[in-house]
């Protein structure tokens, strides 16, 4: 009996959760709507679909900036070695160590971002689950407060109609 109330509650709430719901793509099939993002998966790969605007794109966009400073810098200063202009080596030396420190600092901001991005990600899992425990929590206790007023109801209606009976008899 327990077993059918709670099936029936969650079949209950399950309806009442999906006709809130306008959205009608699932997680697996999920198809973005924000701007820029029609039609475009997450779930599958991105070949093809422009990323201006996303922040992994920004950031792809600094390190790819910061890695050509960088080899640029480098190619100066070989150039000044071939050259054998002491100046001209001493300042695309200069220019190549701070391309290189620029480069360096990118790297760490960018994977800083990203461990605090899987460090937020994984305490909104957490949070999730948590959550997911004391709904469940609250269902069964739903559950069983239903499965004991309908015993009670139940008991009071065998009551009503053994009176009854014993009325009749009478």
């Amino acid at each position: 009996m327990k077993k059918i109330v709670l099936s029936a509650f969650v079949a209950l709430a399950l309806v009442a959760c999906n006709n809130t719901n306008t959205s009608t793509a699932t997680q697996a099939d999920s198809v973005a709507t924000e701007a820029g993002h029609e039609g475009h998966n997450h779930a599958e790969g991105h070949e093809g679909h422009d990323h201006e605007g996303h922040v992994h794109g920004a950031v792809d966009e600094g390190v790819a900036a910061a890695e050509a400073k960088a080899a640029q810098a480098k190619a100066d200063l070989e150039a000044a070695i071939k050259s054998g202009d002491k100046k001209a080596q001493e300042a695309a030396q200069k220019a190549a160590d701070e391309a290189n420190s620029a480069l360096e600092k990118v790297k760490a901001t960018v994977k800083e971002a990203g461990e605090k991005v899987e460090h937020g990600v994984g305490t909104a899992v957490d949070a999730t689950k948590d959550a997911a425990k004391a709904t469940g929590a609250a269902v069964e206790k739903a559950a069983d407060k239903t499965a004991d007023k309908a015993k009670e109801v139940t008991g009071e209606a065998k009551e009503k109609v053994k009176n009854l009976k014993d009325a009749l008899k009478n």
